[in-house]
């Protein structure tokens, strides 16, 4: 048993406004006069999360949460981040209880000051009902607004020093194309331009690619680089345009990332995931931690021997499509990775297989995540997720 006293955690939401982050050094002084950690909370609004498929809402959240992960780390503050979905204020609360928090910090203008008067603010609620320690932050200065895309270097700088690993040519989902990498001043969400700026060159060539797209199913990759969640482009803005218009879900891209030199885990879990990556062919698992690949590369070797199956490649192609893709789904639907902050869906499912292994290897995979959140005590963060999502 330990003397030492539990490490205290300090809740900070962010709306993702330039006048929230105001809140961030504020927090980066309270956690070290404190010795706590830091824990970032997004709400999103209902319906944004689909089970499914990652939204480009969701994806946006996530990135920008990871960039003030990656900039707290970075300081020396030890930081993770979790996002919600449904109303804030009662979520805010809910976040606070469940992780027993020393202190939310907070600011004062998360609403527009019509609903404020009539539904009462953000900030006024969370006051009212929590039952830690509120600080309100004040925004001050000349507020900017931000560009409709992410621009990759700003996000950058943010995070702080970064290391570059080349990932190669991969399958990702256009809905984290989350900016650019040198023209999101110019281009809209839509990767175009905004009407009144566009150019009879930049029609043309839109119409060109248009036209090579519909007749050729060969086109060049195009190239991103990828920090935290999101990924911006840096060539091939037209084909994400042309994706997009179209509803276009995924596309090939040349993707090069970048993590923080304080990210310790990060050489261990780019060698990890370019193993699990060689043996399997799978480039659509993304895990936050290295020994997530490693289990999961154990999970799907004992499936191919279950399925009798000679190629692991086919095992791990099966294995994707029977068993992680549907709890993928399942635990994005329950939000379970809310229960464990920095850990991704996909490292929850090697938590599920590790256990799996131990107590009850012959229970079919859903009945296993079931038994998982139990054994866990995760009961009452599920019932926080059905009520307010």
């Amino acid at each position: 048993m330990s003397d030492a006293p539990p490490t205290r955690t300090i809740l900070v939401p962010l709306d993702m406004t330039p006048a929230g982050e105001v809140k961030i050094p504020v927090a980066e002084e309270y956690a070290r006069a404190l010795g706590a950690d830091i824990l970032l909370l997004h709400v999103l609004r209902p319906g944004v999360v689909d089970p499914a498929n990652v939204s480009h809402s969701e994806a946006l959240a996530r990135t920008y949460l990871d960039t003030f992960s990656a900039r707290l780390r970075t300081a020396g503050i030890n930081a993770e981040s979790v996002i919600r979905t449904g109303a804030p204020a009662p979520h805010i609360v809910q976040e606070a209880l469940i992780r027993d928090v020393c202190l939310i910090i907070l600011g004062t203008n998360t609403r527009p000051i019509l609903s404020s008067a009539v539904l009462g603010s953000v900030a006024d609620q969370v006051s009212r009902a929590a039952r830690c320690p509120v600080l309100l932050v004040r925004p001050h200065g000349e507020m900017v607004e931000p560009h409709q895309l992410r621009c990759f270097h700003e996000d950058a700088d943010r995070a702080g020093s970064l290391v570059r690993r080349d990932l190669g040519v991969r399958t990702i989902e256009v809905a984290r194309i989350v900016g650019s990498v040198d023209r999101c001043q110019e281009l809209g969400l839509d990767f175009r331009p905004p009407l009144r700026r566009r150019r009879k060159h930049d029609e043309d060539r839109f119409r060109r690619l248009r036209s090579v797209l519909d007749t050729s199913a060969s086109v060049p990759a195009i190239e991103v680089y990828k920090l935290g969640f999101g990924y911006y482009v840096l060539d091939g803005h037209h084909r994400v345009a042309v994706a997009l218009e179209d509803g276009q879900m995924e596309i090939d891209a040349h993707v090069v990332e970048y993590v923080t030199v304080a990210d310790a885990e990060a050489p261990e879990r780019f060698a990890a995931r370019r193993e699990f990556e060689r043996f399997t062919g799978l480039t659509e698992v993304g895990a936050a931690h290295p020994e997530s690949y490693r289990v999961m590369l154990d999970t799907i070797e004992r499936y191919q021997r279950e399925q009798g199956l000679d190629d692991i490649e086919r095992a791990a192609r099966r294995w994707f499509a029977e068993v992680f893709r549907p709890l993928w789904q399942t635990i994005r639907a329950r939000q379970l990775t809310a229960a464990f902050p920095g850990d991704r869906s996909a490292d929850l499912i090697a938590r599920v297989a590790i256990w799996r292994a131990a107590e009850a290897p012959e229970l079919d995979w859903p009945d296993a995540l079931d038994k998982f959140v139990e054994t866990q005590d995760l009961t009452g963060i599920v019932n926080v997720n059905s009520r307010n999502g």
